[in-house]
Order: structure tokens, then C-alpha cells, then sequence
């Protein structure tokens, strides 16, 4: 049961208003919508539109064709879509008017929408009136934006999967067998007297399973949180290995100028690539090296500047050269809480790719995570292997299957986590023959996943949440 309980008529009469918003982005286009909800909201739809048709009585899902027509002036020709209580996305009664896309035309909208008293939304007000009115759970409104903000293909499919419910129902299988593990171990604390017999081998096995279900989510977050997250990578290595040549493979166009001259990038680049799904920022950066040129060593200043403030680094190491004393160096200064991807690049140029490999072997190189490809950016070789090395170098695991779930949310993994640990005192009490104790951690378990859902939860992480969507949704 949800712990937001509104307190006061004052909160109630503030939930209970019409509201309304823009739901479509600013700016000149061929079509504005106008969202309005809230109780008995119909009634104030012919204050202002004239059907062509005259109607009595409105009726949910019909579109009415008609003209905005307030102080007998005619301001628009539109379209009004009423959706009833609970027919619609808030749960309300609610309609929405489709206008021509004017800045100026939107504006009157407006301006006669508050002259009938109506309070223009807060940012997220919709969404969290349909999560109140029970239209949707606290995972698939987060969702809504997660849609909405996403930047791959991958990361709108696993949004719209959450949307549906899918996430909701891996958490509520979890719930389920808690639940029924503590409803087994409470009849035998209210019921002593009837000398049960208490299996409790059977009951440590099912909370293994449950711990073995969350870890199952928890790891699928490594990976899940980057679809959600930005993620950047830094192109790092001595002059002339092929950064630039490697930046333009992967961007898939000529952004970075190439040349056989040292020294050519002096600042860096950026730009968006898309791997297995993610997108990632990459930056090509100056070359390591020493210069007395002023404009390079102020460049290789900023490379060292990216290299520290980002976790991510792809370094560089051309073939045609072999790994010289400077990549000695740069690698060992990188730092130990970097995730590296080595990139042995010109590999057309040299046949001797295992004599590379082996002296970063003898390196003992002890970064956070690290992988070692071989590529060609010049003639575009290697691309497949980089995807999957990237892909390990994020997650430090194998590949999800497309279908498994995904945890991409950082407060669901966090109430995940604290539900993982009272099972794992639940077992230790359990353990000590102590079913009261086993059972208040049943409980406090069941609580945290209540939170994933919005099933258990307070005004205050509501009021977070929903403040971060965009108004009109």
C-alpha cells in the first residue's frame, strides 16, 4: 500500500484542479497539442470550442472537429480528443486539443485556459497523476522518460519494454516468492502449538534462489545502466599512431584532419558513435609526446586533463613502430582506476602482432579492466572485435541476450541491493533457528522491492522523480 497519503484539503483540492500544459515541443510546426486533465474537466470544453457538430453530451475517445471561439473571436480551428475517467493516461477526465502549430495561436490557448481558472502543470504533474490514479507503477513512469531522453535504438526498446510492464513483473515474481516463503515461516511463529514440522533446509533453499534472482539483476546493471547514462571514452596514444585515423573510422566520416606530420591534432575532438547500442561520446586528442612548441604542449596539457577526469581510455599503440618506450610510459602513468582498451592499430603493416601482445603481457599492467584489440583504422579492419571489447571493457561480462532483462536504473539496483542483504540476514537467522528475526527480514526485504515498484514509498522520492520529466508529460 502506498504510504502517500494526501493529508490535508488543501493537498487534496491541489490534486483534484484541472491542469494543462503544452504537450508538444516549442517553436513553429504543423501541429500543437494542448493537454488538459482532471476532474470534470468536460464541463468547461464548450466555454470555449464550438463543435461543428452540436453536442450534448461529449463522449470518450471521439475526436471533435470545431473552431476556439472565446469573447466571439475565433481563434483557431482544431481538433478536441476527450478521454474519459479512467479511459485515460492520467486516470481523469481529460481532453486535448490539437491547434496549428503557431507560437501566437498556442500563446491565446493559453491565455484563455487560465482565464477559466485552469492551473498550468507542473513538470511531470500527468505522470504522476496517472502512478496516483493507479494507471501505471513507479518503474514504467520512469520509464516514460527513459523513452523520451533515449539516444539509440537500443535504449528505447529496453524503455518501452519497462514501459509494459516487463520490468514490473520480473520484480513482483521476486516479491511473490518472498512473500510466500514469509507467510510459511509466520504460520509456524503464530501457530507453536501445533508442533509443525519446520523443513528448514527447504527454507535457506528458496532464499538462495531469490538472492540468486537479484544477482541475476544486479549484474545485468553493469550493463543496463549505460543505455541510461552517457557514457565518454578518451582516444589517447603518441602522435602519429592513428588516432585521428581511428576517431574518423569509428564517427564514420572525415571529422579529424590526418597526416603523417607529428603533432597535427593540438586540441581535441568529440563526437557520438553508437556501440551494440550504446552511445558514446569519443574525443580525439593530441598526441603524448614532449615539444617545445607552446601550442602542442598546451595541447597535450588538455589530452592528460581528459585522460584524468574520464574512466574510460582507448589507447593507441601503431604497429609500424612496435611498443616503444612512450607507450611504456603513458601506460604505466595512466592510472590504475582506468578501464583501458589497448588498440594495436596498422596491424596491415607489421607481422609480428604477437611480439606487441607479449610485451604488454610482461607489463603486468593492473587497470581496473582492460582489453586488447587488433585493428586497421586506415583500412577499416577490426571493427566487430572493438564493438565486443567495448562492450566487455563496460560491463566485465559476457553479452546479455537481447531479451533478458535489464536493470538500468540506479535507485532500483540500490533498493535491489538492500533487499539482497536482508535475505542474506534473513538465511544468517534462519541459520540460528531465530524466525521472528528471519521474518523481519523478510519483510524489510519485501518493503525495499515494494519501493521499486511505488508499491511502499514516500511524497519526498515521488516528488524527486517526477520533477525531472518535462512538463506536458
Amino acid at each position: 500500500m502506498k504510504e502517500i497519503v494526501k493529508k490535508s484539503k488543501d493537498q487534496k483540492d491541489y490534486y483534484e484542479d484541472i491542469i494543462f500544459a503544452r504537450a508538444t515541443p516549442p517553436g513553429a510546426s504543423a501541429i500543437a497539442v494542448v493537454r488538459v486533465s482532471g476532474k470534470n474537466s468536460w464541463r468547461i470544453i464548450n466555454k470555449f470550442f464550438k463543435p461543428l457538430k452540436i453536442n450534448k453530451h461529449y463522449e470518450s475517445h471521439k475526436i471533435y472537429y470545431g473552431s476556439i471561439d472565446f469573447d466571439d473571436q475565433i481563434v483557431d480551428n482544431v481538433l478536441v480528443s476527450t478521454f474519459a475517467e479512467g479511459r485515460s493516461f492520467t486516470g481523469e477526465e481529460s481532453f486535448e486539443i490539437s491547434c496549428h502549430g503557431s507560437e501566437v495561436i498556442v500563446s491565446m490557448i493559453v491565455k484563455i485556459l487560465l482565464s477559466l481558472n485552469l492551473r498550468i502543470a507542473e513538470p511531470g504533474e500527468f505522470s504522476k497523476r496517472a502512478f496516483l490514479n493507479n494507471k501505471m507503477d513507479l518503474t514504467e513512469a520512469e520509464s516514460i522518460m527513459d523513452l523520451i531522453n533515449s539516444s539509440t535504438r537500443q535504449s528505447a526498446l529496453i524503455a518501452v519494454k519497462q514501459l509494459t510492464g516487463r520490468l514490473t513483473n520480473q520484480i513482483n515474481n521476486i516479491k511473490e516468492r518472498t512473500a510466500g516463503l514469509l507467510t510459511e515461516i509466520e504460520v509456524d511463529i503464530d501457530y507453536p502449538e501445533e508442533e509443525l514440522s519446520i523443513d528448514y533446509d527447504k527454507w535457506t533453499s528458496k532464499i538462495a534462489e531469490i538472492i540468486d534472482l537479484i544477482d541475476f539483476f544486479l549484474k545485468s546493471f553493469k550493463r543496463g545502466r549505460f543505455y541510461r547514462e552517457s557514457i565518454e571514452a578518451v582516444i589517447a596514444g603518441r602522435t602519429n599512431s592513428g588516432k585521428s585515423t581511428l576517431f574518423n573510422f569509428l564517427l564514420n566520416e572525415d571529422k579529424a584532419i590526418v597526416s603523417d606530420i607529428h603533432g597535427t591534432t593540438r586540441d581535441y575532438l568529440d563526437g557520438i558513435i553508437n556501440i551494440s547500442g550504446y552511445g558514446v561520446r569519443i574525443y580525439d586528442t593530441a598526441g603524448l609526446r614532449q615539444s617545445n612548441d607552446p601550442i602542442e604542449i598546451e595541447g597535450t596539457k588538455r589530452s592528460l586533463d581528459l585522460i584524468n577526469k574520464n574512466s574510460i581510455i582507448l589507447y593507441i599503440i601503431s604497429a609500424s613502430d612496435g611498443m616503444t618506450e612512450d607507450d611504456w610510459n603513458n601506460l604505466k602513468n595512466i592510472g590504475q582506476d582506468k578501464k583501458v582498451l589497448i588498440i594495436i592499430n596498422k596491424i596491415d603493416l607489421n607481422n609480428d602482432i604477437k611480439k606487441i601482445e607479449n610485451m604488454l603481457f610482461d607489463l603486468k599492467l593492473d587497470f581496473k579492466n582492460y582489453h586488447i584489440v587488433k585493428m586497421s583504422a586506415l583500412n577499416k579492419i577490426g571493427l566487430d572485435d572493438f564493438n565486443s571489447s567495448f562492450l566487455k571493457l563496460l560491463t566485465e561480462s559476457e553479452i546479455f541476450e537481447n531479451d533478458d532483462p535489464l536493470i538500468t536504473n540506479e535507485r532500483h539496483a540500490l533498493l535491489l541491493s538492500g533487499a539482497k542483504k536482508n535475505l542474506i540476514r534473513s538465511r544468517e537467522k534462519l541459520d540460528e533457528k531465530l524466525l521472528d528475526l528471519t521474518a523481519f527480514e523478510l519483510r524489510e526485504a519485501l518493503n525495499r522491492l515494494g519501493e521499486i515498484t511505488g508499491e511502499i514509498t514516500s511524497d519526498d522520492i515521488i516528488n524527486r522523480i517526477f520533477s525531472s520529466f518535462c512538463i506536458g508529460k
